[in-house]
């Protein structure tokens, strides 16, 4: 009888998890062709569709749709930031789910280990002091910082792999942060004309306009290879929210496993802010909304939080260009504004916790 009513509570939750994937797709294609619709230039939700399914069908459904220039505004300009924003989204979210549970910390989120001070700094170094990587410039800049700061808090908070102490990798990120975070002040300070100081400014707070097709397949690519991962992992991840000790004796090497998620996470960071630019606060919210839903289970946590973020920052995106046209505002002002008030609406719930659902 016992193992019936069991059986019976585990298909339910299968159900009700599937229920949500479902809605969340619906949800998410429908935000998507919302952001494509809206701009400077206003173009009909069914006429994005249809031009959507003609070119990635090369012409086999929808041969004949709209003009040529509706077809390069949504196929050049605005598809490619509505994917940026999907994969940005998606990949903040998944590293808040795998920082807050390395290090334990439910205010932990994608850049407590300086990741996105250090992309800063290597941006706006190639934005005051010039470039020498061409057109490609600022995001391999962004890219080469942030490394530099992943490798730096990894080497002095782990002691090369030697400790999985997670006091001392959120204190090393915090020092290193503050570091970068200076030189790039300093480097604002020292811009030859107040153009390079708003653009670097901007650049700093988080946007989607640099979304090209040439930019999307390396973070694509990582994305898709740290969600793998970490689905395999999730049993791992489980455990280690018992505690290191209480995973040691169940038989988990922590400290590889922190190494792997903490190499996959800096990876996946910097991959991301090196083309948008530091955007705050889904990492920290977004897993948080989802363990709402699912509970602490890891590999529906990763799935739920690569959704939920897309949604979130292409809604984001939404208001940015919407709210006072045709000036777009910094995405990363927008997902503050929005995501604060709702973090602090969750952690006001007397149901909630660190682990889901009391």
């Amino acid at each position: 009888m016992q193992v019936a009513v069991e059986n019976k509570r585990s298909l339910s939750k299968k159900k009700g998890f599937l229920f949500w994937v479902i809605a969340l797709v619906i949800l998410l294609a429908a935000t998507s062709v919302v952001a494509i619709a809206i701009g400077s230039t206003y173009i009909e939700p069914g006429e994005v569709y249809k031009v959507l399914l003609s070119k990635l069908t090369n012409g086999a459904i929808f041969s004949d749709v709209s003009t040529v220039m509706n077809q390069n505004i949504i196929w050049e300009i605005r598809f490619p930031r509505v994917l940026l924003g999907a994969i940005c989204g998606a990949g903040l979210a998944i590293c808040g789910v795998l920082m807050q549970c390395v290090t334990k910390n439910p205010i932990a989120e994608p850049y407590i280990l300086g990741i996105s001070s250090g992309a800063s700094c290597g941006a706006v170094a190639v934005l005051v002091l010039g470039g020498i990587f061409g057109i490609h410039s600022l995001q391999t800049g962004a890219f080469l910082g942030s490394i530099l700061s992943g490798v730096l808090v990894f080497a002095i908070g782990t002691q090369m792999g030697k400790t999985s102490s997670t006091t001392r990798l959120v204190l090393s990120g915090m020092a290193i942060s503050t570091i970068f975070a200076a030189l790039t002040n300093l480097l604002i300070y020292s811009a030859k004309n107040s153009n390079q100081a708003k653009t670097a400014l901007f650049w700093t707070i988080g946007s989607l306009g640099g979304a090209k097709w040439d930019v999307l397949l390396f973070p694509f690519i990582i994305l898709i290879l740290v969600m793998i991962i970490a689905i395999i992992m999730s049993k791992s991840l489980d455990i280690l929210l018992l505690g290191d000790d209480s995973a040691i004796i169940l038989g988990i090497n922590v400290k590889l496993i922190k190494t792997v998620i903490l190499i996959l996470a800096t990876l996946l960071t910097s991959a991301l802010v090196a083309i948008t630019g530091a955007i705050g606060f889904i990492g920290l919210v977004v897993p948080h909304i989802c363990r709402t839903i699912c509970g602490s289970d890891h590999k529906k946590l990763i799935v739920l939080s690569s959704l939920i973020g897309s949604i979130f920052l292409i809604g984001s995106d939404i208001a940015a260009r919407g709210l006072f046209p045709p000036i777009e505002i910094p995405i990363g002002i927008i997902t503050s504004l929005v995501g604060g008030p709702f973090f602090l609406y969750l952690i006001s719930k007397k149901n909630y916790s660190f682990g889901g659902k009391e």
